[in-house]
């Protein structure tokens, strides 16, 4: 593993609302793209209304849509959830043996030096498979579960592409998806997705940790008055998983 470690102070990373609202079907609120890439130039999230998923690599903006497409997203859409960081790596590591997805991951937590911090990771190389999903505009106040019925799910072969995500600690589990958490998109910059397995041929992974994390509380009235009811860690497994 290689360091490039000593270039300063590392940065937080800004979460813009409890991932706790979106459990409970609160899918708006008024933070702007602009407020997110102002926190970061590397991140994850959605938009209001749960309208596609969202990427944040090199300082801008993608929204994946639920066919798999990617289009930019300009800074005055909103969105109800969103991570971000200024992202340069601490640690490079290089993996060049094909390997599956369960492998993959047993080897990204490896990498992991202490799993009580948050990462940020960006993976980049090419892929033999990437099985990504994307969920298409939703209601208000549909528990997140329930969206899992209505998600498109697809896989791309033989690929190049950037995953970029989290690596979250359990205990924050209603601020961020616990564990890792990463969106994935094509070289060309016009596919993509959340990921839910990932088997790479020969990739590059860089890791962060954050000494903190920023975390954003809505002034919506839904958020004021929300009461939580439902079970984060299963409802997150249905959806995210």
């Amino acid at each position: 593993m290689t360091s490039n470690a000593g270039h300063g102070k590392r940065p937080p990373v800004f979460i813009s609302a409890p991932i706790a609202a979106l459990v409970e079907g609160i899918y708006r609120a008024d933070t702007l793209i602009g407020d997110v890439r102002a926190k970061g130039n590397h991140g994850l999230g959605t938009f209001n209304d749960l309208d596609g998923e969202m990427l944040l690599i090199d300082g801008t903006v993608y929204c994946l849509r639920p066919e798999g497409n990617a289009e930019i997203i300009g800074d005055e859409v909103r969105t109800p959830f969103a991570v971000a960081t200024h992202f340069i790596g601490d640690t490079e590591e290089v993996f060049d043996t094909p390997m599956s997805a369960h492998e993959f991951e047993a080897q990204l937590l490896d990498l992991i030096p202490s799993r009580n911090l948050i990462y940020s990771l960006c993976i980049d190389g090419s892929f033999s498979k990437v099985r990504a999903r994307s969920v298409p505009k939703q209601s208000e106040h549909v528990p997140l579960a329930e969206v899992a019925k209505v998600q498109t799910i697809f896989e791309f072969e033989n690929v190049e592409g950037s995953l970029v995500g989290f690596y979250t600690p359990s205990f924050l589990d209603s601020v961020h998806v616990p564990g890792f958490h990463l969106h994935f998109i094509t070289a060309d910059r016009k596919l993509g997705g959340h990921a839910m397995g990932v088997a790479p041929l020969s990739v590059t992974v860089r890791l962060q940790h954050a000494p903190s994390v920023e975390l954003g509380l809505p002034l919506t009235l839904d958020f004021l008055t929300m009461e939580r009811t439902r079970d984060i860690e299963a409802d997150l497994n249905k959806v995210e998983r």
